[in-house]
């Protein structure tokens, strides 16, 4: 169960009190003041207090205050807002309670979310892919990363459960080529060899999945791979991403399985820390880690209207917007709910963004 720093909340409330709310436009000031206060003990919680501040919860509380609105319709709303910034739900409320009681306003009880599960779709959206063949494998040999071959196929991208927000619908055809995608997100042991760093949050050994990367910062590590010798690689298309993690196209909540604890580490069984790769179950192609454990990048430009301007069929889409600066990511971490695992879920970050809950796998061209 976790348990927040509340002597942080009642420090942040000091210093907003001592200095005023104009703090809040200085936040790395504020930040260091809180940790200052704090004798370095409570990283995660001020991490977390930061996130709010950089998603806008207190400025929207003060907003949504002065146009009347109730605070028991404020919280919750705001309480959603990080949990879709893939912020564990504990977490996000403690996050905007802190807010709401460091602006000096009693916090109301707020309700824990509870998403509605449905069934799948009837036979609007029939599935027919063919068979699966033998797992092929293939190893890189200046890294060890292994990877796995991805039949070509036409299947339906989108969300096929109804579960899901407007961006994944509406579903549509997709046929895409064969392509090789890493059985594995790209490891701490993997990314030390060929980078000479480690900037993972979570430094518990070398077969634990790299995170707090950017978009920006795996290609660095793409061009530096790509220079070393004959192979190329890049990040995989989000349309890539959602067939592979399908078992190439077949109609699964998860990475394999309708059941998140089958395939995947997150918040309700993580113990809020990332696991070494391939502890979970694979899905159908051999796949492991594409539901849960950290975020993973994909090539694409994020555009929450992607799939109404798609069309009813496509060919190895690739979106790029440059002038977007957002980038899409996939499958959930370990400190998200079932709902963000889900295979047609699409999140998204800024290129220069490092979580400690995002990561990325490779495709070998």
């Amino acid at each position: 169960m976790a348990v927040f720093n509340e002597t942080l909340r009642v420090r942040l409330q000091e210093l907003l009190d001592s200095h005023g709310r104009a703090l809040m436009q200085e936040p790395r000031r504020l930040e260091a003041l809180l940790r200052d206060l704090s004798d370095g003990q409570s990283g995660s919680d001020l991490h977390l207090l930061m996130q709010g501040l950089k998603a806008g919860i207190p400025a929207q509380i003060l907003d949504d205050l002065e146009r009347g609105l109730p605070m028991n319709g404020i919280l919750p709303r705001l309480v959603q807002r990080l949990e879709e910034a893939h912020i564990a739900a504990k977490a996000a409320q403690w996050c905007v309670n802190s807010w709401c009681t460091a602006l000096g306003y009693e916090v109301p009880i707020l309700a824990e979310s509870n998403p509605k599960r449905k069934t799948p779709v009837d036979a609007r959206y029939p599935i027919h892919p063919d068979p699966l063949p033998s797992v092929c494998r293939w190893q890189d040999p200046l890294l060890g990363m292994a990877f796995v071959w991805v039949p070509a196929g036409t299947f339906l991208l989108g969300d096929l459960f109804e579960e899901g927000g407007d961006d994944e619908q509406p579903v549509h055809e997709v046929t895409l080529d064969g392509f090789w995608l890493g059985q594995y997100p790209v490891t701490q042991g993997q990314w030390q060899q060929l980078m000479e760093n480690n900037p993972a949050h979570f430094k518990k050994g070398a077969d634990y999945p790299v995170e707090q990367v950017s978009w920006e910062d795996v290609q660095q590590f793409i061009s530096k791979l790509n220079a070393a010798g004959p192979e190329r690689y890049r990040l995989p298309s989000e349309a890539e991403w959602e067939y592979a993690c399908r078992s190439a196209g077949r109609e699964q909540r998860y990475a394999g399985s309708d059941t998140a604890d089958e395939v995947a580490w997150y918040a309700d069984n993580s113990r809020e820390s990332t696991h070494p790769v391939g502890q979970k179950a694979p899905n159908a192609l051999g796949l492991h880690d594409m539901s849960g454990n950290v975020w993973e990048w994909c090539e694409d430009w994020y555009d929450d209207m992607a799939y109404a301007k798609a069309g009813a069929r496509c060919n190895n889409p690739l979106r790029r917007n440059e002038a977007s600066g957002d980038h899409v990511l996939r499958g959930g971490s370990w400190s998200d709910h079932s709902k963000y695992l889900r295979a047609s879920y699409r999140d998204w970050g800024r290129g220069d963004y490092r979580g400690y809950d995002y990561g990325f796998r490779l495709v070998r061209l």
